[in-house]
């Protein structure tokens, strides 16, 4: 009879939260209405946000369509090997490029200060890669420039 006593409680705390699961048993529907009306204010905020920054970006990809044209990193032609290195915005100035050691070593250290009304803002980012020169290169005659928004290294054959 205790065991009894003692289950009768947990089984009808089971039977109604299951019961809340099913969309025929809606214990205070006014609740649920006014749920509703405030995850629909939600979305139609994030709605709004996503397209203004959507329009954002298609107003800089007008501006700057070179930084948005989709280029393979490597490429290898019967006369060359090109190796492509995405920008990202970043300046290729302050690339650091040089040929040792049967290698290519390219780099960059990007420091950036700001200064606002809220504080003063630093950030630094250090990139360094390194590509092997393959035996049939021509090393005297590799060449590197900037081609939209990629550094482009061009090592003959």
């Amino acid at each position: 009879m205790k065991k009894s006593l003692f289950f009768i409680p947990i089984v009808a705390t089971i039977l109604s939260s299951s019961l809340y699961a099913f969309p025929f048993y809606t214990p205070d529907i006014s609740t649920q209405i006014e749920d509703n009306k405030r995850l629909i204010k939600q979305y139609e905020a994030t709605i709004k946000k996503l397209k203004a920054d959507n329009k954002h970006m298609l107003e800089e990809k007008k501006k700057h369509p070179e930084l948005y044209v989709k280029k393979p990193l490597f490429e290898e032609t019967k006369k060359a090997y090109i190796y492509r290195i995405k920008l990202n915005g970043s300046k290729a100035e302050s690339l650091k490029f040089e040929i040792k050691d049967s290698r290519v070593n390219v780099s960059m250290d990007m420091k950036q200060e700001q200064k606002s009304d809220d504080g003063y803002y630093y950030s630094s980012q250090y990139f360094s890669t390194q590509y092997k020169i393959p035996d049939d290169v021509i090393q005297d005659k590799i060449t590197h420039f900037t081609d939209g928004d990629y550094f482009t290294i061009k090592m003959p054959k």
